[in-house]
């Protein structure tokens, strides 16, 4: 799709609404929006579309530089692909569904069935390695534990040695539930980033027995495959839902200097040229809602400047098959490195830590999803960064990569050169919803309700990965078509 790269001067009209951020929640919003009969414009600040969804394809690899798959359970998302023609399109992940944790020097597999490392069953507690068996039997007695249900917020720290034992918060939470956002399990709030931890807690008065009387197959892909992709790669989604969208209704290179009430109407500056509509969605990061609320609402653009971001990046290698020793039977690993609250438990458990390497988890993106990579050739995909160690972004190409292939040359024994490689940072790109993020979203709402016609979505607000950037997006249109019609 061909899109505009700036504005001609030409007389104003009055659209519906205006899409601030072309991010997949601002794509998702607009399409929304074109399919309830609202006219749209989208700004995007960036030379391109997509956020975070970024596909490379390079000698017959097809690489990620962000988010690689879909969660199945959230069905927004699979929903919007049908809408915009990719059903056919969606793969399912490659068996066996098996991933692992490393701690110490050794690649531990998660028990099956589990969920976020949660044990599902007393067969799969009882195999479940990577626990001392103390900490196998404070998990077992998790049932016994009496419920939390007095709706307070805590961490997904607090939460998990509460609920299961001090060592789970070490070797299950920091490395599983902090690895998904990068940041820190001490201060991520549980209740605004799994929602589905707390919900089976209070309605059955334990997480174990809650998850397993909701465990069921995925609405798509088949049982043991939670997480579905694209053939092509994920940026297929935005260019499909993007080709849905008048080309004059899409500007790159178009950052929004401002945003203000004017005659009734919402009047957005961008790349020098300025736009009226009935309605505007800020689909931006929390801290550019920030900046554009400053003049409309303090208190609000307050609230918006407390939402923190990360940095990370993510380093794909690609080798001849011959050159990894490794047997690479699963989708990868993430790493516990203990969270310097709760690493006497892990050192008890197996004498060591894995501070010893850098990154945080590690994707066998060629075992994981067919037709990553040429015939012959293995795929890997390295993250590093996050709340834990926060500059390592700013070092060189080389440097990441040579960070990347000497904890892989220790985990995996591949030391030989790889034939290709690719660096991908994301500078505060990460959203940190913390303890009481819900309440400061609640409390965003309401400043909002007073200036009608003016909405947020996206990461830095209610949503966490794409199946729920969409689902946002979907409720913010809603809101702006329901504004339009009054």
């Amino acid at each position: 799709m061909s899109t505009s790269s700036g504005f001609k001067p030409k007389a104003q009209s009055l659209v519906d609404v205006i899409v601030i951020g072309g991010g997949v929640t601002g794509l998702a919003a607009a399409h929304t929006l074109r399919r309830r009969g609202l006219s749209v414009l989208v700004f995007e600040a960036s030379r391109r579309l997509g956020g975070l969804i970024l596909t490379e394809r390079v000698n017959g690899f097809t690489i990620e530089g962000g988010p690689d798959s879909l969660l199945a359970q959230k069905p927004a998302a699979l929903q919007l692909c049908d809408e915009v023609g990719l059903t056919s399109d969606l793969i399912l992940m490659s068996p066996p569904y098996r991933a692992f944790v490393l701690h110490g020097t050794r690649l531990y597999p998660l028990p099956r069935p589990s969920v976020l490392g949660i044990p599902l069953t007393w067969r799969a507690l009882a195999g479940y390695d990577l626990l001392p068996w103390p900490a196998r039997m404070r998990l077992a007695a998790e049932p016994l534990v009496a419920p939390r249900r007095d709706g307070r917020d805590e961490s997904i720290a607090s939460f998990f040695r509460r609920r299961f034992g001090a060592a789970s918060v070490d070797l299950i939470a920091q490395p599983l539930l902090g690895g998904i956002h990068a940041g820190d399990i001490n201060e991520l709030s549980v209740t605004s980033l799994f929602p589905r931890l707390v919900d089976a807690e209070r309605e059955h008065g334990s997480v174990m027995r809650g998850l397993a009387a909701h465990q069921g197959p995925p609405s798509k892909p088949r049982p043991g495959s939670s997480f579905v992709s694209l053939r092509g790669g994920m940026d297929a989604l935005v260019t499909a839902v993007a080709s849905r969208l008048p080309v004059e209704a899409v500007h790159l290179n178009a950052p929004v200097q401002s945003v203000r009430l004017e005659h009734g109407a919402w009047r957005v500056s961008a790349a020098g040229y300025e736009a009226a509509a009935r309605a505007v969605i800020i689909a931006a990061p929390a801290s550019t809602a920030s900046r554009l609320l400053g003049a409309i609402d303090r208190e609000a653009a307050s609230l918006c400047s407390e939402v923190p971001y990360v940095s990370t990046a993510s380093v794909a290698l690609a080798w001849p098959r011959a050159a990894v020793p490794h047997p690479l039977a699963g989708s990868g690993f993430v790493v516990a490195r203990g969270t310097g609250r709760g690493s006497s438990a892990m050192r008890a458990a197996h004498g060591r830590s894995s501070k010893d390497v850098r990154i945080t988890a590690c994707t066998w993106v060629s075992s994981k999803w067919e037709g990553r990579a040429p015939p012959g050739f293995v795929l890997l995909r390295a993250f590093i960064g996050g709340a834990h160690d926060p500059d390592v972004v700013d070092l060189g190409d080389d440097e990441l990569t040579s960070i990347v292939r000497g904890d892989l040359s220790r985990v995996l024994g591949v030391s030989a050169v790889p034939t290709l490689a690719r660096v991908y940072r994301w500078r505060n790109a990460g959203a940190q919803h913390l303890v009481g993020h819900l309440a400061r979203m609640a409390a965003l709402e309401r400043r909002l309700a007073a200036h009608p016609g003016l909405f947020v979505a996206g990461s830095g607000f209610r949503a966490t990965g794409i199946p729920d950037c969409v689902t946002d997006a979907q409720g913010a249109a809603a809101a702006a078509v329901d504004f339009c019609h009054r």
